[in-house]
């Protein structure tokens, strides 16, 4: 997986070899980057959904989506509520593909990971996952054919207004 260097100043290196910088929700493709991953324990930490930040394609629909931190706060606190479970590829009868142990809205300061080639920020207000995998599903992970998390769901699009645009990161 290569080297991180944590918020804290320690470095980890270790666990799945090339991580996959993207996942997706809703067939348009999202930041799913694995921040850390732990061979050992079958364990990865991933973004599932970055806060103020657009999609880095045109999803399947031909919108570009974004959420604001609280909308992804909201999502990310019902998804505990209601929901938790964790499947693949957004597939029906997937069901318990792994197993949900943390579930948190990163608060900073900014955290830069190197991920292969690219510097990826985790910001303030983007939702973080943990999940351990099962064997089989862990060897997914290893082989690069799995490569981030996006949770399932659904939400009512509106208009944003410009300043909301204006506010996006890159």
């Amino acid at each position: 997986m290569g080297k991180l260097t944590l918020p804290d100043g320690a470095v980890y290196e270790g666990g799945a070899t090339a991580p996959a910088a993207k996942s997706t929700w809703d067939g348009g493709s999202v930041e799913g980057v694995v921040i850390k991953s732990e061979d050992e324990r079958r364990y990865t930490l991933t973004v599932a959904y970055p806060a103020d930040k657009a999609d880095v394609a045109v999803a399947a629909d031909g919108h570009l989506d974004f959420a604001s931190k609280g909308a992804v706060e909201d999502a990310a606190w019902g998804y505990m509520i209601s929901y938790r479970d964790v499947g693949m590829h957004h597939a029906d009868g997937t069901s318990g593909a792994g197993q949900l142990v943390e579930s948190y809205i990163y608060r900073g300061p900014d955290w830069a990971i190197k991920s292969g080639d690219d510097e990826i920020v985790i910001k303030s207000g983007d939702w973080l996952m943990g999940t351990i995998w099962p064997p089989d599903t862990w060897e997914k992970w290893k082989s690069g054919e799995l490569g981030g998390t996006s949770p399932q769901g659904g939400a009512k699009r509106r208009t944003p207004s410009p300043d909301a645009v204006a506010a996006l990161r890159s």
